[in-house]
């Protein structure tokens, strides 16, 4: 928790500097470094999820519904992301994280009330809420080097919320399975995204050649 807070803290101090006081190479590396801490957090979530809780007669009988920021385009390869420009994909980066707002909500709300769940689940919960609130507004200020105006776009509703507060617990755990998944899934983007983006913008895509 300190950590988020001091990283918060180191961001709002740099969106209060006049343009040009950090680098836009030293925002970069601090945005890699929280998308990549958050990324193993939820892997380490989604791991620890499925261990305890997958049941496997959900192949048989069960549907993984599609994640709810799946409306969001993104690239679709490897190519199209480095044809994209780095504004556009700057904002479904952030347009991803703003999805996730409500979901980690109701996610920390949820994971007590599993059978048997451990502290460190509810933990590592929290601090991807929190370090996605962080990388959040680092990718607002990088934006704002290259455009006056950051504003929000639309973004996706969960839709599974009804689903979460059934009485049947099989299908709360289902559930929650395909939310920690998607969650997995996000900050996976989000990390290889800022990863890209950092290789073009700091080291004019010469990692690539590597």
């Amino acid at each position: 928790m300190l950590l988020m807070v001091s990283n918060l803290l180191l961001w709002e101090h740099v969106a209060s500097k006049p343009s040009g006081f950090v680098s836009i190479e030293d925002l970069y590396y601090r945005g890699v470094d929280q998308s990549h801490a958050t990324y193993f957090l939820a892997a380490d979530l989604y791991h620890e999820f499925d261990m305890k809780y997958f049941n496997s007669s959900w192949i048989k009988y069960r549907t993984l519904s599609p994640c709810h920021t799946a409306s969001i385009h993104t690239p679709q390869s490897r190519e199209e992301a480095h044809e994209t420009k780095t504004e556009d994909l700057l904002k479904t980066m952030i347009n991803i994280s703003h999805a996730w707002e409500e979901p980690l909500k109701l996610l920390i709300s949820a994971v007590p009330t599993l059978p048997g769940a451990s502290d460190k689940m509810l933990k590592r919960a929290n601090v991807v809420r929190n370090r996605t609130r962080v990388l959040q507004e680092g990718m607002k200020i990088i934006l704002s080097r290259s455009q006056k105006k950051v504003e929000n776009d639309p973004y996706p509703a969960w839709s599974g919320l009804a689903d979460l507060q059934s009485p049947d617990e099989d299908t709360r755990l289902f559930t929650l399975y395909n939310l920690v998944r998607c969650l997995k899934r996000d900050t996976h983007k989000i990390d290889a995204y800022f990863k890209l983006l950092r290789c073009r913008e700091v080291f004019k895509n010469e990692c690539f050649t590597k």
